[in-house]
């Protein structure tokens, strides 16, 4: 399976926090064959991979769950309130086609709306989530639950599509944030499989991230990884308006980031992963966000402290039903985690720590 075959099938695959059953089934499809692996009590999966040492055990990881809604309540007349799983940009929800999941496992197609502008009284563009409801064209509450199938506490998530634009190496689709990094998890463990290296890694796929990063507390804790790599979809800043403060251009290459609100990355060993991409002619964007975080928050606290770079892939759109990414930074990402694996033994890692 290429790249692109894999990214086609995690972000067309519904898995919002909580509910990534289907995503963490697709990385045993690919990897779990004939590679040892481990489930915590969350849902949190990784693959171990021994190499010549059993240290430094090096954690890769990305988040299995995307963004989206949970159903609260049913209407007498068959309208759906929903509450957010996630951080969503409000002002992409209105008449967006979503599925909702019913308690067999089908996909009940709705679509976000509220009370309509020819009917609204006064001013009333700027809407919040409570008047927003899902329309699935039940007639009322039983028809909801007896013909629909669903109930309160049914998982919602953005109907998906996939494009690739051959011309610019583009892709559109939903939930890059973080089923990009499962994918280079997945293809790093292939790469593994088939390659001697110095180390011992872990391709992992955390839970419930977009929820308040729980699933990377209860990961690190079973792995007690000597460092940590985590890969995410991070949102771009190519938008009119900040072309001299971008930072997470698309096309530009892989995201390296140095510093967010929730980890000050290790100085050694965000050097060393610059001066790798510089090494490989890796493209490469320096990244100093002051806002935002990623499961790296409670890993690098984790045990005796872990040693944590973040890399990424840039989002165009990022939270929200759709996003634009490039399959360049995504290989150029890939080949930097790939190399840094490979570098990695016991004296280096001895020399990040000194």
């Amino acid at each position: 399976m290429t790249s692109l075959e894999l990214l086609m099938k995690l972000t067309l695959t519904a898995g919002v926090s909580g509910f990534e059953e289907k995503i963490a089934q697709i990385m045993i499809d690919e990897l779990g064959n004939d590679t040892k692996y481990h489930k915590d009590r969350l849902g949190s999966i990784s693959f171990e991979y021994k190499g010549k040492s059993s240290k430094p055990k090096i954690m890769i990881v990305g988040h299995q769950d995307e963004i989206g809604f949970i159903i609260t309540r049913i209407e007498k007349n068959g309208l759906l309130r929903f509450h957010n799983l996630g951080g969503w940009d409000w002002r992409t929800l209105l008449s967006s086609p979503v599925n909702i999941i019913n308690q067999n496992d089908e996909l009940i197609s709705g679509i976000i709306g509220s009370i309509p502008i020819h009917y609204s009284r006064g001013n009333q563009l700027e809407l919040k989530l409570d008047d927003m409801f899902i329309d699935i064209g039940a007639e009322s509450e039983e028809d909801v639950i007896n013909k629909f199938g669903i109930n309160p506490g049914a998982p919602v998530v953005p109907t998906p599509h996939f494009v690739h634009e051959e011309r610019n190496n583009l892709i559109f689709s939903k939930a890059f944030d973080d089923r990009v990094g499962i994918a280079i998890a997945i293809e790093t463990g292939r790469y593994l499989a088939d390659n001697e290296h110095p180390n011992t890694v872990f391709c992992c796929g955390s839970v419930q991230e977009e929820v308040g990063i729980r699933g990377a507390q209860t990961l690190s804790r079973l792995l007690e990884p000597d460092l940590a790599i985590v890969v995410e979809g991070v949102p771009a800043d190519d938008f009119p308006g900040n072309d001299q403060k971008a930072q997470n251009r698309l096309g530009k290459g892989a995201h390296i980031r140095l510093f967010d609100p929730t980890m000050i990355a290790n100085p050694r060993l965000s050097k060393f992963t610059v001066e790798l991409a510089k090494s490989r002619k890796i493209p490469h964007q320096i990244s100093v966000r002051t806002s935002g975080g990623t499961d790296a928050r409670v890993i690098h606290l984790s045990h005796i402290g872990v040693p944590t770079i973040v890399l990424g892939i840039p989002v165009r759109y990022a939270h929200s039903h759709n996003g634009i990414m490039s399959l360049d930074d995504y290989q150029n990402c890939f080949d930097l985690v790939r190399a840094l694996v490979m570098e990695i033994d016991e004296t280096k890692f001895e020399e990040l720590l000194s």
